[in-house]
């Protein structure tokens, strides 16, 4: 009969251990989605990182002399109350593990090496696309100003000034700039003058109405001399990068 109860109470115990575990499973797999994603929200507002405490369940207890005298357990006890304690113990393992990998998990990006090698390579297409620079064949063709416009990399993905933005990104935090206030405040301004010739060389392929338009080779012009202002900023952005 005590036999009979003993096996109840273990199973008992054993269907408690796995429903705890089944549940722990479910929570740390929503915790995890839940950190990711605050994660990636956060991204836009400078890089916030999420740090979230695991949870950490304590079932470790002592005996103490003013407890009185400690009861001596028969063994089939001692392991009837070892499961809920043996449950906890892999519940918080199973929680934990997750969490870490989530705040651990590297984000996905170009790398200070790669980024350094882009910006090397996007200096000098600068410098070719000025040295090669045609005012009057881009402004004779129709649509001539998509030529400076894939140069710049706004339109299409083959030059090296394409998403250089993410490459600024990475060189800001890395060992290759010093001082990375002064070099975001810099590239913020390459970025502008990158902008606004992006913004002229579209120009001169619109047709502003019926009456007297403007030549686009005036418009391609403009383009120019916002990329000699480039030009002019690169050379400083250099000077930061080690």
């Amino acid at each position: 009969q005590i036999d009979h109860i003993f096996l109840t109470m273990m199973a008992s115990r054993a269907a408690d251990f796995f429903v705890l575990f089944y549940v722990s499973i479910i929570l740390s797999s929503f915790h995890c989605n839940e950190t990711m994603a605050w994660n990636r929200s956060s991204s836009s507002l400078k890089m916030m990182k999420t740090n979230s405490p695991p949870i950490i369940i304590s079932t470790t207890g002592h005996h103490t002399p003013s407890d009185g005298p400690e009861i001596q357990q028969s063994p089939r006890r001692q392991l009837l109350f070892q499961i809920p304690k043996m449950a906890a113990s892999l519940a918080t393992a199973t929680i934990m593990l997750p969490q870490r990998a989530c705040n651990a998990a590297p984000t996905s990006g170009i790398t200070a090496d790669s980024a350094k090698g882009q910006w090397r390579q996007a200096s000098t297409q600068l410098d070719d696309l000025l040295l090669n620079w045609s005012t009057e064949k881009w402004a004779a063709e129709v649509g001539g100003g998509d030529t400076i416009r894939q140069k710049l990399g706004t339109q299409g993905a083959t030059s090296q000034l394409f998403q250089i933005e993410k490459a600024f990104k990475a060189l800001r935090d890395s060992e290759y700039v010093d001082d990375g206030i002064e070099f975001q405040e810099t590239t913020e301004e390459f970025m502008d003058a990158l902008y606004r010739a992006d913004s002229l060389a579209s120009s001169s392929n619109n047709k502003t109405g019926s009456g007297k338009q403007t030549p686009p080779a005036v418009f391609i012009e403009q383009s120019r001399e916002e990329v000699i202002k480039m030009q002019g900023i690169a050379k400083k952005l250099n000077a930061m990068v080690k």
